[in-house]
């Protein structure tokens, strides 16, 4: 039987690899995937390059983990809120508070991270996204559907629905830097009450014209 590492042994391990993923992050978020150097990695997380390798077996490894760190855990608790019987407004504040939490904590890095990222094509998010893009579909659309008082909507409709939900979000958080001198003037935060109702009103108003648009475009 192989003998279980002591705790200490343990709690090291975990240490150096969440100094590793810092370290990680930050140059993918400054240099993205092709500038980003092992080596400057190693040495910013206070390990040497076998360390490094011994933890994460490349580059790709590396920055996957990364990303799944950061992203996952909202994903998942996304799952979680949008699995409970919720009106579309009621969920839309819960997802939009999980949001706001996630940039509040990591804003500045993550958005830096993403931009790269985009840049770059999204070689590496667009897969993750794609993993879960049925899921999320199916979690929304009773929701949709019971706002909307029908029992189904055509596919390509409710695909663009939930887009617009996510985007509506998502872009608030992400492009904040750029309309970040307006706010400061006119004393709004993304994290203010008032301004996620605005958010969320802002998109309940975009799903239903989506439906009445569509039902002129029928007759």
């Amino acid at each position: 039987m192989t003998p279980r590492p002591k705790e200490s042994t343990r709690q090291k391990t975990e240490e150096t690899r969440r100094r590793i993923l810092e370290a990680a992050e930050a140059a993918f978020a400054a240099k993205g995937f092709d500038g980003a150097n092992m080596r400057e990695i190693a040495h910013a997380a206070g390990v040497n390059k076998f360390m490094l390798y011994y933890h994460f077996d490349n580059k790709e490894s590396l920055f996957t983990q990364v990303l799944h760190s950061n992203l996952r855990p909202a994903f998942q608790q996304l799952d979680v809120i949008l699995s409970q019987p919720l009106s579309l407004e009621e969920a839309l504040r819960q997802v939009y508070d999980l949001y706001a939490g996630l940039f509040a904590q990591k804003g500045e890095r993550l958005r830096a991270f993403m931009a790269r990222e985009i840049a770059d094509g999204a070689p590496h998010v667009r897969p993750l996204f794609a993993s879960m893009a049925v899921r999320i579909l199916n979690l929304w659309a009773p929701k949709i559907y019971q706002y909307l008082g029908v029992s189904s909507l055509p596919d390509r409709q409710l695909r663009q629905m939930v887009a617009s939900i996510m985007i509506g979000i998502v872009s608030n958080f992400l492009m904040q830097p750029l309309y970040a001198e307006i706010m400061l003037v006119s004393g709004i935060s993304l994290y203010d009450e008032d301004m996620k109702q605005h958010v969320v009103q802002f998109i309940l108003g975009g799903v239903r014209n989506q439906m009445t648009e569509s039902a002129n475009n029928e007759t």
